[in-house]
């Protein structure tokens, strides 16, 4: 469970970026469906701010919840994915890793230097060397 200063976290940064919203705490308390005051107290720690507050916040701010509790907990240790507890059946298909610019650049390059350096011809095909012609 989180401790009161990894919360304390969460509701730092959601006082800032709601204060970031061109909206009024009242107006946020409409969209959010809860009473006038209320806001102030979840921000502030005197109400419990539980999972529906913050999906429902998060939606407003239209974030991913992942977003808000990855900044929030960021010294949370997991040794183990969701993934691991869920039959195969259940499970998320690898995503790919998506490549930087720079490491696409360098993995061409390599590419490019063992080719060269092998002597394959662009297209896969080997270069004859003087001995098979």
């Amino acid at each position: 469970m989180p401790r009161d200063d990894e919360m304390a976290l969460i509701r730092a940064l959601l006082r800032t970026a709601l204060a970031a919203l061109p909206m009024s705490p009242h107006t946020i308390e409409d969209e959010l469906g809860i009473g006038h005051g209320t806001l102030l107290r979840l921000l502030d720690g005197r109400m419990e701010l539980k999972l529906r507050h913050l999906l429902r916040l998060c939606e407003l701010l239209k974030i991913h919840p992942r977003d808000l509790i990855e900044r929030g907990l960021p010294n949370w240790k997991a040794v183990r994915r969701l993934d691991d507890w869920l039959p195969p059946d259940q499970r998320r298909a690898a995503q790919p890793v998506a490549l930087s610019d720079e490491v696409l650049q360098a993995i061409r390059a390599a590419v490019r230097e063992e080719v060269s350096r092998v002597g394959a011809a662009p297209g896969g095909e080997r270069q004859k060397s003087r001995r098979d012609r």
